[in-house]
């Protein structure tokens, strides 16, 4: 099955066009390698669920989880989110040459699209699996900041010390 889907992916991405052997329309070229792209992502995701990449470097380390230690689930996030970023950003800038090539605004548009979704992942990568900073004392996250609104709940050291 993994042989089969190999083989379709090679054959849809690198030359659509010998697949019937006829001069086919931009947009069958366009969608045969966007298929392409999308299988391969599947498959790299197939491979990681299925434990075939190894998600640490040795076999008796655990499988250390990002927010909840129970959720077995939780340690496939961040490959899945490397892979998941890496075929929105390689999608974005298939659009963009397909836009420079035939200038139609569909593939500016799909560019765009793809490129915000790239652009969540990385921003999810950057900031959404470190560690919070939380205080020992009350549990209160020591990210938090008054821009743009002013956080009234927050933990205030001159006020709590005042009250306890």
């Amino acid at each position: 099955m993994h042989c089969q889907i190999s083989k379709q992916k090679q054959k849809q991405i690198t030359c659509p066009e010998l697949t019937d052997r006829l001069k086919i329309p931009d947009i069958e070229v366009y969608l045969s390698r966007s298929l392409g792209l999308s299988l391969s992502v599947l498959g790299v995701i197939v491979l990681f669920f299925t434990g075939t990449i190894p998600l640490s470097s040795s076999i008796a380390a655990p499988i250390a989880s990002l927010d909840d230690s129970t959720d077995p689930k939780a340690s496939y996030a961040v490959p899945i989110l490397r892979v998941t970023m890496l075929f929105h950003l390689l999608t974005a800038i298939y659009c963009y040459m397909r836009y420079v090539n035939v200038s139609q605004t569909g593939f500016l548009l799909g560019s765009a699209g793809y490129g915000a979704l790239a652009c969540m992942g990385m921003w999810c990568m950057v900031f959404g699996t470190g560690a919070g900073r939380t205080s020992k004392r009350t549990g209160a996250d020591k990210r938090t900041t008054g821009f743009p609104f002013k956080n009234t709940s927050a933990y205030d050291k001159k006020k709590d010390r005042k009250m306890g």
